[in-house]
C-alpha cells in the first residue's frame, strides 16, 4: 500500500475559479481516489494553507474515508495576517483539534525565506511555528513542514523545540543537512522532481532511505505534466532504480513509516 503524504485536494479546479463546496470539484476529487487507489495509493493528506483552505480541508475529509486532514498556515500567507488573525486561527485548531479525528497531522507549515526577505517578516514566521510546534506536542500530532531556503533554520528550531514527529516536505536539497534530520528521525517526504532531476537522483543515491515517505504536492505541475497522487508509484519505482531495492521493499518501508507517525 502506497500513501500521498501531501497533497492540496482544495486546490483542485482553482484555477477554473469552482470550489470544492460545488458538485464539479466532487466528480474531480472523486476521479483522482479512484486513480490513487487503482494504483494501490490509498490515503491522501491534504494540506491546508490559509483560513479557507483549512475549511476546505476539514470537509473533505469528512466527506471521503481517503482523505485526512492536515491543518496549519502556510508561512507567506500567514504574514499577511495581523496577530489578531493569527490568535483567531490558533484558537480554530485548538476546538477542532480537540474533536476532530479526521485531523492527522500540523501542516502545511513552517518557514519560506525565498519570498519573506526582511528580518520582521521571519521573525514573524519563526514565532508562529513555534506555536504550531507546541500545538503538536499538545495533541500528539506530526507535523508536515514547509522549509524553502530556510532548511538550516528549520532543523534548529525544531532541536530547540524538542519536536517529536516531523515530516520535512520536499527536503532534498542538502545531504549534510537531509542526514542531520534522519539523524533525529526525522522523515523526509520525495516528489515528482526525483521522476526528472538528475541531481536529486544523485543526491539520494547516497542517503540512507529508511526514513523516506512520497508525496506529490498534487495539483502543482511538474515538469509540465499533470500530477495527481496515481503518481506515488512513479516516485517509488524510481526510488527503487535507484537505490537498486525491490519497489516490494520501498512500498513496505514507506508503509511501515508512515504507520509510525500518523496512527
Amino acid at each position: 500500500m502506497f500513501f500521498d503524504v501531501h497533497a492540496h485536494l482544495d486546490m483542485i479546479n482553482e484555477d477554473e475559479k469552482e470550489t470544492v463546496t460545488n458538485q464539479t470539484d466532487y466528480v474531480k476529487i472523486e476521479q483522482i481516489i479512484k486513480e490513487a487507489k487503482e494504483k494501490n495509493v490509498n490515503e491522501i493528506i491534504s494540506c491546508s494553507t490559509s483560513f479557507e483552505s483549512n475549511k476546505k480541508n476539514i470537509m473533505l475529509s469528512k466527506k471521503f474515508d481517503e482523505v485526512k486532514c492536515a491543518i496549519g498556515l502556510y508561512p507567506l500567507n500567514l504574514i499577511e495576517l495581523t496577530n489578531e488573525e493569527i490568535d483567531k486561527a490558533f484558537d480554530f485548531f485548538e476546538d477542532e483539534l480537540k474533536t476532530n479525528k479526521n485531523i492527522i497531522a500540523i501542516g502545511e507549515v513552517g518557514l519560506d525565506y525565498k519570498y519573506s526577505k526582511s528580518e520582521e517578516e521571519k521573525d514573524k514566521q519563526k514565532k508562529a511555528f513555534i506555536r504550531f510546534i507546541t500545538l503538536a506536542k499538545k495533541f500528539d500530532k506530526p507535523l508536515i513542514i514547509h522549509s524553502r531556503y530556510a532548511q538550516r533554520d528549520v532543523l534548529n528550531i525544531l532541536v530547540q523545540q524538542d519536536a517529536k514527529k516531523v515530516l520535512l516536505h520536499g527536503f532534498i536539497d542538502s545531504p549534510s543537512l537531509i542526514k542531520q534530520a534522519i539523524d533525529k528521525d526525522y522523515f523526509i517526504s520525495v516528489g515528482p522532481i526525483l521522476i526528472y532531476n538528475q541531481e536529486i537522483q544523485n543526491r539520494l543515491k547516497e542517503i540512507n532511505y529508511t526514513n523516506i515517505l512520497f508525496e506529490t504536492d498534487s495539483p502543482i505541475k511538474f515538469n509540465g505534466e499533470e500530477n495527481y497522487s496515481k503518481k506515488i508509484v512513479e516516485i517509488a519505482v524510481k526510488l527503487s532504480e535507484i537505490k537498486q531495492i525491490s519497489l516490494k521493499e520501498i512500498e513496505e518501508k514507506q508503509e511501515s513509516n508512515y504507520l509510525k507517525l500518523f496512527k
